[in-house]
């Protein structure tokens, strides 16, 4: 029995650092962390010469990006042994996500409806080219942190921790956010390319549109970060189907494994 639990164990963590067991999830958002960070430092001094709102919508949400995975990394890194405790970290960690977020893309939402409304776009200076280059290369990092989540999943091969699922989840919010910016910047900047299209109203235009989609996907992670807070707070257990508690014990597979081993034996014995 022994054997058997030991052989069920997750392998997905070979080494660890600093105590920390190095599983798929904290890989996959530390490779998040290190790109977006990495772009949006670059990408910041290219949206202020470009003079591009989108480009520095994008930046500034990138930005965001950075901070929110390196708080999705920490949650994901707390010891597993308190389960309540680390089902509350990774809660927290996805809640600042998803509502930073809203938030940031909420202020460009209103910031490029107002240009709009003003016609403050009439100064046609946005330089198309730094934002379409700048545009392949976010596409580039979306989908190199999009990889991992197209092999393992959302759930990374955990399909039993739903507080981490929605962790995970939050953190992918946030990549595919910044790939319909990306995809958007880019549109945007052929039009005005090949367009006989004002820039600045056109790039206007973009992070309207960009910010009007991002918030109506978000309806749909906070809707179900909600329902998993009020699981918690009525002392459900996310992992578990609905109506048990989270007080309740649960069956380890070790426990499992012995109790079909005793009933095997039993049925022999009266054989």
């Amino acid at each position: 029995v022994e054997a058997m639990s030991d052989s069920s164990m997750d392998t997905s963590a070979p080494y660890s650092i600093m105590g920390v067991p190095i599983t798929k999830k904290i890989k996959t958002l530390a490779l998040a962390f290190i790109l977006f960070l990495a772009i949006a430092i670059t990408q910041l001094i290219g949206a202020l010469i470009a003079n591009s709102l989108a480009l520095l919508s994008d930046t500034s949400s990138m930005f965001l990006d950075a901070v929110t995975y390196a708080f999705n990394i920490y949650a994901e890194a707390q010891p597993k042994e308190d389960k309540l405790k680390t089902q509350k970290t990774l809660l927290i960690a996805s809640g600042i996500s998803f509502f930073a977020l809203f938030g940031i893309t909420t202020y460009f939402l209103i910031d490029a409806a107002m240009i709009l409304a003003s016609n403050q776009a009439d100064d046609d200076d946005v330089n198309a080219w730094i934002v379409l280059g700048f545009a392949v290369a976010g596409l580039v990092i979306d989908f190199s942190t999009l990889f991992p989540y197209c092999i393992h999943g959302v759930d990374q091969g955990d399909e039993h921790d739903e507080a981490s699922r929605m962790n995970m989840c939050s953190a992918l919010s946030h990549i595919l956010s910044d790939t319909m910016r990306s995809m958007t910047t880019l549109i945007e900047s052929f039009v005005i390319i090949y367009g006989n299209i004002n820039g600045a109203r056109a790039d206007a235009f973009a992070s309207l549109i960009v910010s009007s989609l991002i918030i109506v996907g978000l309806f749909k992670s906070i809707s179900d970060w909600l329902m998993d807070v009020k699981k918690f707070i009525n002392g459900k257990n996310l992992d578990e189907e609905e109506g048990q508690s989270m007080q309740q014990p649960v069956m380890d597979s070790g426990e499992e494994n012995k109790s079909v081993s005793a009933v095997d034996i039993g049925a022999v014995a009266e054989g």
